[in-house]
Parts: C-alpha cells; structure tokens; sequence
C-alpha cells in the first residue's frame, strides 16, 4: 500500500526499525494553524479568535478559562428511571462537528454514540439495581472533551422480556428467536460449542461477562462465530474462542445498520477479530480485548469502507498480536468526496503488529484510516513494524489527534491523496520517523495538511516531507533529542515551518531542503518555503 519513507523518490531513505495529556492549550491554538493552512469550516469562539490573532502575531496564546460559551457544551437529557430497554439522551452545542458522546454510570462507560439525536439505548436488566449517577462525555473532531453535570439516576429492575439460556438448557430455542430478531437472549456463564449464529434485526444477545464463552464446535472450518447483515444489532458482555478454526469472530456484512459490539473478548481467530463488509453504516465495536496470535493473519478489526459505508467506530478497545493491523479503516478509492465517511479511532490501545515474514509497507500499522473526514483521537499504539497510524485512500478533512505513538519506524505516515488534514498534538518517542509525507505519485498527492503542535523524539528525521506534496504547515512542534533533523523538504515547495523548537540546542541545520526525482524522472526542488522563526534551544520548552 505505502511506498514506505518514500525510497523511490531519489531521495534518502528512513526505514529505522525500531509522552502526559496534550492540554488545552494546544486545541486553543489550533484555529491559528487552521488559519495558516487556509482550511475552512471551523466555528470559532471569541476566545479562540483571539488566540488566532495572538499566535499568528508570533506571541504567547492564552488559554481562555472554560465556560457555558465554550465550543463544546453537553447535558443530558434522558429519563432519571432507567428500567427494561431505555433511551438515553444528551444535548450538545459545539462549534465543530462532534465525533461521539459517552454515557458514564457512576464512572463506567455504558456505551458511545457517534452521531446526533445523540440517544443510547440501554438495556438497564443488565445493570445494577439502585441510585447511580450520570455523566455525558462528549468529544469533537479536534479533541475537545466536555464533560456534562452529573444526574441522579436510578435503575429498576424488571421492565422488557428477556429469553434466557444456558449450555444446557434452552439454547436452541434462544438461538431460533436471534436469527428471527427481534427478541433479547442471556446467555449464562458456560462453554457453547457452536455453529455460525446469525442474528436478525433487531436481536440483542447478552452474555454474562467473560465467563460466557462462545466457541466452534470441533471439526467445523467457520468463517465466522457470530454475524449479522442487519439492523439494531446488539452483541455484547461475552468470549469468543475461536481456537485457529474460525476465521472471523464477528461478521458484520452487507446491509447492516446500526450495529454495537460491546465488551467482548475475541481470541483464536484464523484472520480478522471482527470484519466489516459491504453496504453499511453505524457499526460500532467498543470496549473490547482483541487478541491474534501465531493464527492470526490480519486485523483486530477491519472495516472495508466504500461511498456506501460510514460511520464505523472502534472505542475503548484493546487490540495487540496480530500480523497486519491492528484498526484497519481500508478504503483504497482515490479522489472520493464522501467513501467511508466519518470513521473513528478512539481512545484504543494498539500494540505488537508484528508480521515477521515481510517489512514492505503492506502491513504492520497500527491504525490506517482512508475514509472522508475520520477522527483518530486519544490512542496509544506502540510497538508496530512499519508505523503506527496511517492514512490511506480518500483521506480528505481527517483529523489525527492526541494520540500516543512510540517504538515503530515511522509514527505517523500520511500517504499520498490526503488532504485539508490535521496532525494535532500527538506524543511521539522512540520513533526513526516521526511524521512522513509520501511523495506524490499514481495521480495522487498531499497538500494543505497542517502538522502541528506534536512533541516528537526521533532517530532520524521529525517531519519529512516528500516530492511535490506541497502547500503544508509544519507549525509550533517541539523535536527532542539532537540525532534528528527536525524537518526535511524533499522536492517540496510552498510550505509553512514557522515557529518550531528543538532541543537541546545544537549548530545543525533546523530545515533541510533538498531536490530529488519526481515520477516522471525530472528533478523537483524545494522552494518558495517560508521559514520562520524556527530555532533550537537549551533547555527543552514548549514551542
């Protein structure tokens, strides 16, 4: 997929094998950057604004405090007797588009939407009897969080029909009435050796936590344990042991709607934890242990994305031991204005993508996103072959958040055809490369994109920018250590390095510009960059 570090291009090489919360402070700032890259649909507050004129001015942003005015407002505005299947509400005011909104009972998620009215359905038999208390987080495209004043709530037992089953005991008419839809089944703890169950619309399958474990029956080659091609899906509170026979634990195809997989364990597969395919929208998998292993041959999820699929999430959820990915939003349509739209990473973390057969750029990432407008916020990925996030496709608009990423060649690679995108305030350390831009090639390039305030630690180069990807912002990084180049503009031109800091001070040069080959053969050089204020000091501060 990726032409990784750009080698083609004439040019070097970086292939290396191989931080705290960003604070308000750098999403105060932001519009100042969107403002240098001349990205558009951004609502700013007064605050903001006047943190734009002070840091396009070169001087220090102050942090407006937070308040009712701020972009980001939420309450809830649900029922405050939560009994039998209950609609959770929340009410957002923001200023950017918000990319989900978690319901918090005394401190633990029930569950994530991301998308307006902003209502969770809950089933309150599953949750504890008595007084509680409710909270809304809400998150937008730029990482904000608010978090909403808590409520008195209390769940009542009782309230909706529920078929329960066990190993023993009325398992096959329970599973009948999930592939009809439409009914409730809990499951009690136990080992279930079966077959392919399919879920109809509106199903609900409940286990009871961990020790409810699905498994195939032995001399069985399943695609999947579990699957569903339908709308208002509910999985949640189980295991999958897959045990090298099954490819897939969950198959989420063609034709499902508003499907949610919550806390479930998914060990044994033969290729991917969970896959979704075909005509799709509102899939969302959360709070989840994903597990591969010497079986296991691609990802922790994979969401194959088109301009009939959006709005596939993956929250809160652990995913380590597989061979090519660990979140893979693929979408390999270049130049499309709306394919898998509005995909989000949040909160996960993503580590030992390790595929010890091949190194060619292929796999071994962290998280690949190649949809319109995805979020990737608040995840920590670490120890990957090649990179840690990636963006591939029509990555158009995508914002690249707070995010941890340490102990893989390359942290953030943003391959050619992405576009008006942002790289915010993400901690990177023990990297060969902290941010690589891959030259233009294939009819697709990367331009207008904005890599802003990250604290970056590499071996080798902190942002690298390839052949004719021009028309960029590198803005208020701060680079440690003094083995890398900050940055280097390889056949680039037109771009913005203003007010970047390096640490500890050294006599080297900040910005390297260089020519190289271009698909054509001919030699593209760096000019017409605008340098400013860029500068290495001892001891270390933020820029």
């Amino acid at each position: 997929m990726s032409d990784f570090l750009s080698s083609r291009s004439g040019g070097p090489t970086y292939q290396v094998r191989g931080i705290g919360n960003s604070g308000s402070r750098w999403l105060v700032a932001l519009c100042a950057v969107l403002a240098i890259a001349g990205c558009a649909g951004s609502t700013r507050s007064p605050a903001e604004v006047s943190a734009v004129r002070a840091a396009d001015r070169g001087a220090t942003a102050k942090v407006p405090a937070r308040t009712a005015r701020d972009p980001l407002a939420v309450a809830y505005r649900g029922p405050h007797a939560l009994r039998g299947r209950v609609m959770l509400r929340a009410k957002i005011r923001h200023g950017t588009r918000v990319v989900a909104a978690t319901f918090m009972l005394s401190g633990q998620p029930l569950g994530t939407v991301t998308q307006a009215p902003w209502a969770l359905d809950v089933d309150a038999t599953a949750l504890p009897d008595g007084p509680a208390s409710l909270t809304v987080v809400a998150v937008d495209r730029l990482g904000w969080r608010s978090v909403s004043p808590a409520v008195d709530v209390r769940v009542l037992g009782g309230g909706e029909t529920v078929q329960h089953a066990s190993p023993a005991r009325g398992l096959g008419s329970a599973l009948r009435a999930l592939a009809r839809g439409s009914a409730t089944v809990k499951l009690a703890p136990g080992l279930y050796r079966v077959g392919e169950l399919a879920l109809g619309p509106g199903a609900r399958l409940l286990g009871s936590g961990p020790q409810t474990v699905l498994s195939p029956r032995a001399g069985t080659g399943q695609t999947a344990l579990l699957s569903t091609r339908s709308g208002g899906v509910r999985i949640s509170d189980l295991a999958v042991q897959g045990a090298g026979r099954i490819d897939e634990a969950v198959s989420i195809g063609d034709g499902s709607r508003d499907v949610r997989v919550q806390r479930i364990e998914v060990s044994g597969v033969r290729m991917n934890g969970i896959a979704v395919w075909g005509a799709h929208g509102n899939v969302s998998i959360q709070d989840s242990t994903i597990v591969g292993g010497a079986t296991a041959g691609n990802a922790g999820v994979l969401d194959q994305g088109s301009v009939n699929s959006g709005d596939t999430s993956v929250v809160r959820t652990r995913v380590t031991g597989f061979v090519g990915y660990g979140v893979l939003f693929a979408q390999r349509f270049y130049g499309l204005r709306s394919a898998a739209i509005h995909n989000l990473a949040l909160d996960n973390t993503i580590s030992d993508i390790i595929d010890p057969h091949r190194q060619d750029g292929t796999d071994e990432g962290g998280i690949w996103t190649g949809g319109v407008e995805a979020a990737v916020i608040g995840n920590d990925i670490s120890d990957t072959g090649i990179d840690g996030i990636e963006t591939v496709g029509s990555s158009t608009r995508d914002t690249i958040v707070d995010n941890t990423v340490r102990d893989t060649p390359v942290a953030i690679y943003i391959e050619h055809s992405t576009n008006g995108s942002l790289v915010l305030a993400n901690r990177i350390a023990n990297v060969g490369t902290g941010i690589n831009v891959e030259w233009r090639h294939a009819g697709g390039g990367s331009n207008g994109n904005v890599f802003a305030y990250n604290q970056i630690a590499a071996t080798r180069v902190g942002v690298f920018v390839d052949v004719q990807e021009d028309l960029n912002s590198i803005v208020r990084n701060v680079f440690r250590g003094t083995q890398a180049t900050p940055v280097i503009l390889q056949g680039s031109s037109n771009n913005t390095v203003r007010g970047n800091v390096a640490c500890p001070a050294s006599s080297a040069p900040f910005v390297v510009q260089q020519a190289a080959l271009s698909e054509t053969g001919a030699l593209a050089r760096s000019s017409h960059n605008r340098l400013v204020d860029n500068e290495r000091t001892s001891p270390c501060r933020a820029a």
